[in-house]
């Protein structure tokens, strides 16, 4: 890996003591204390011991590709096909084997290991201030990220801020609301410390590969958190901080938008193995070429509630929407499948997995406009979205449109805009109370009837076993 391989062997080494623990959790103390001394004795190892994070969060349980398909399949933007995950798809997890437990248990390790980084850094008397600094923050960022994505994935979640094995073996569950005040936190000292540019190697010089965070992935992310939690006037002004940073970030047309590096680019993932040929899971895994299978890959298809929610000439529909027609049946069968990653193989790199974006800035500021009254300024977020995507402006075709209305062709636009990545659209309507009417309008294709809980997965019936002080979400026990 271009940034990554000089220590990425010791990176390996390091990593697999942590992931390898019987819980996310639970390490055998004294080895740790060694190991994190020598790690952060010198700026070299400390930096693979933190972006070797990120070549796990890419490859490990096929990530980024894993959860926006579970999501996708649990909502309503995938018909699954996989024998595997047919439980997700007809939302009837079990806690003991849910497929979803994979995220959880990733999703800690993460966490653990960003403490790690962080307490590790911060001890340290040998690490340079400006690595160490950087290192830190990227720490903290890392922590945020994975504790919005398990708060919103499994509701109140054990908040997970130290190494300490004896804290982190009775962790209770928080309330979503310190969950997210201490995701804040994180956020706003990332953003202190982290750089402006996006630093390669050695932390510092800067790069063009936007892999690592910058200070203003840390903006993105909060401008998204800020949202979520209805603080319109703070999500308003972090996404502006985003949307004037032009040229560096804009956006771009539909067909350069997933390429690496795009202007579009907040913040992605690179895969450290590209010498298998793949640039992205999601192009191997989403792309079909026959119909679809009944393994974890290339087993999804699109569903018509998500192929409907596009315009006539919707260039998000022509160019990130693929078809494969099945000849070996009578009648021929259509496949659409979600083609935002183009490459299946290749020897070279042109794609990279985005993780945060420019679009979503807009949608996120137009949606916080339109909840502070400013109605015309999210109107002109809405449409800068849709005038890329080719489509009639809101604007020429109903100026006049109310609050109401308005939220809602905002939702649809995210709809559009954001499907398959990340868990966007499945998150999208827990968080504006739309999951019980989207989720009781597909339920009679999937063969099931929704049950509210089942906006939650089950946590992992084994840390409920290990942690007493664990409780399990409604409807699993």
């Amino acid at each position: 890996m271009k940034y990554f391989k000089p220590y990425i062997l010791l990176c390996i080494l390091i990593l697999t003591t942590f992931t390898n623990c019987k819980k996310f959790v639970e390490l055998d103390a004294p080895k740790t204390l060694l190991v994190t001394k020598n790690v952060f004795a010198s700026d070299e190892t400390a930096i693979a011991q933190l972006t070797g994070i990120y070549s796990q969060m890419s490859d490990r349980e096929f990530m980024p590709y894993r959860l926006p398909f579970c999501t996708g399949i649990g909502g309503d933007e995938l018909i699954n096909h996989s024998a595997l995950f047919t439980n997700a798809y007809e939302n009837s997890l079990q806690a003991v084997d849910a497929v979803t437990n994979a995220i959880w248990t990733a999703g800690y390790n993460y966490i653990y290991e960003a403490n790690a980084i962080y307490e590790g850094c911060a001890a340290s008397t040998t690490l340079s201030p400006a690595v160490k600094k950087q290192l830190m923050a990227e720490a903290l960022f890392i922590r945020a990220f994975w504790h919005f994505y398990l708060v919103n994935l499994y509701g109140d979640v054990p908040l997970a801020t130290t190494t300490d094995y004896l804290v982190n073996s009775t962790l209770a569950r928080s309330a979503k609301d310190l969950v997210y005040q201490q995701i804040i936190t994180d956020l706003k000292n990332a953003q202190a410390g982290l750089n402006e540019n996006y630093v390669g190697s050695n932390s510092i010089a800067t790069t063009t590969d936007r892999v690592r965070p910058n200070k203003m992935t840390a903006t993105a992310l909060l401008a998204r958190v800020y949202l979520f939690n209805k603080n319109y006037s703070d999500a308003e002004a972090q996404a502006t901080v985003v949307i004037n940073s032009k040229p560096n970030y804009d956006l771009v047309d539909v067909t350069k938008v997933f390429l690496k590096n795009s202007n579009e680019t907040i913040w992605a993932l690179m895969k450290p193995t590209p010498a298998n040929s793949i640039n992205t899971w999601e192009g191997n895994y989403f792309i079909l070429t026959s119909a679809p299978k009944t393994s974890f890959q290339n087993s999804a298809e699109i569903t018509p509630t998500l192929l409907s929610a596009f315009d006539d000439g919707d260039k998000r529909k022509i160019n990130w929407i693929g078809k494969f027609t099945d000849m070996g049946v009578t009648p021929n069968v259509d496949y659409y499948y979600p083609f935002k990653y183009k490459v299946l193989t290749s020897a070279s790199v042109s794609e990279y997995s985005l993780v945060f974006r420019v679009a979503e800035q807009y949608l996120i500021r137009a949606e916080a406009r339109v909840q502070l009254g400013n109605l015309a300024g999210g109107i002109n977020d809405t449409d800068a979205i849709r005038n890329r995507a080719g489509i009639a402006l809101i604007k020429d075709i109903n100026p006049g449109i109310g609050k109401t209305d308005l939220l809602n062709v905002i939702l649809k636009e995210r709809q559009k805009e954001l499907f398959t990545e990340w868990g966007h659209r499945w998150i999208d309507l827990k968080r504006t109370g739309n999951i019980d009417a989207a989720m009781n309008a597909i339920a009679a294709s999937k063969g099931t009837v929704w049950n509210s809980n089942q906006q939650l997965w089950p946590i992992p019936q084994k840390e409920i076993l290990n942690d007493k002080n664990l409780a399990q979400n409604p409807g699993y026990n």
